[in-house]
């Protein structure tokens, strides 16, 4: 059996780019259109069909078989309304909103797995 690409450094770092991509630039809810395109633009980047459905709403597709299992991967993108007063450099550049509820982590974590999956999609049964 031919062995799974694991989770390596590159990736993982990719995922932390990734977060702190999307930390840096929140949109409130409904109104993630530079959100979405970035989305968008990755997933484009690693041969992941996808399309903006709705206004700022991101569907991607990876099929094999169209008879075996479907899973789905969900992610919120939207953030609070909130000032950010962190000192780190990739703290939000958007006045008066953040990311407070940790969904540019979960987004990420997301667009990695996604990553990976692209890479072992000819192993996925």
């Amino acid at each position: 059996m031919e062995k799974y690409k694991e989770i390596d450094n590159s990736l993982i770092g990719e995922v932390i780019k990734i977060r702190r991509h999307l930390h840096q630039y929140p949109e409130i809810s409904e109104k993630e259109y530079e959100t979405s395109n970035y989305i968008k633009s990755y997933l484009d980047k690693i041969g992941i069909e996808s399309k903006i459905i709705g206004e700022t709403g991101v569907v991607a597709t990876l099929i094999n078989n169209l008879n075996y299992p479907t899973i789905a991967l969900r992610a919120e993108i939207d953030v609070l309304p909130i000032e950010e007063k962190n000192s780190f450099e990739y703290k939000s550049k958007n006045k008066g909103v953040m990311h407070a509820c940790g969904h540019d982590g979960i987004t990420a974590v997301v667009l990695g797995l996604a990553n990976l999956l692209k890479v072992n999609q000819a192993k996925l049964n």
